[in-house]
C-alpha cells in the first residue's frame, strides 16, 4: 500500500479551493473553484486533495450528522493498491471495519473500497480503472 492522497472533506469548498490555490499558492493539478473536488501538488509523492464533504457522504451513503461519528468524514487517507478486491478481502478477514465494498467509481477513475479505523477515520484503498486515468 502506498499513501497516495490526503483528502480533506470540506464544508466550504470554494473558500478552501481559494485558500490552497491562492493563499498557500499550491499548484492545482486537477479541478477548479466549482468542481467540488481538486488536487494540489505538495511536492511529494502524496497529493493533497479537497472534496466537498457532502459529495463523499452521498457516495458512501452516510449521514454527515451521524451522532455515532460526531466529526465523521472530515478527512480521508487514500492508499493505492495493486488489487482492491484482494486487498479489501484481506483487510476484512483481518478484522477491518468495511464502510463500502469494492466498486468502480467511474467518475473518479478508480475502483475503491472504504474502511474505518478504530477511531472512525475514513480510509480508502483504490486502484486506477485504466492506467491513463491514474490519480
Amino acid at each position: 500500500m502506498r499513501c497516495s492522497y490526503i483528502r480533506l472533506l470540506v464544508n466550504d469548498y470554494e473558500a478552501c479551493f481559494h485558500f490552497y490555490s491562492e493563499v498557500l499558492r499550491l499548484p492545482v493539478l486537477r479541478g477548479d473553484e466549482t468542481s467540488r473536488y481538486a488536487e494540489f501538488d505538495v511536492e511529494s509523492g502524496t497529493r493533497l486533495a479537497i472534496n466537498q464533504r457532502e459529495v463523499m457522504a452521498e457516495a458512501l451513503e452516510t449521514d454527515t450528522a451521524d451522532p455515532a461519528l460526531p466529526h465523521q468524514d472530515r478527512i480521508a487517507v487514500i492508499f493505492e493498491v495493486d488489487d482492491v478486491d484482494v486487498t479489501a478481502a484481506k483487510l476484512v478477514a483481518d478484522g477491518a471495519r468495511q464502510a463500502m465494498e469494492p466498486r468502480d467509481w467511474t467518475a473518479w477513475g478508480v475502483r475503491a473500497a472504504h474502511f474505518r479505523d478504530p477511531d472512525g477515520y475514513l480510509l480508502e484503498i483504490n486502484q486506477p480503472l485504466l492506467p491513463d486515468l491514474a490519480l
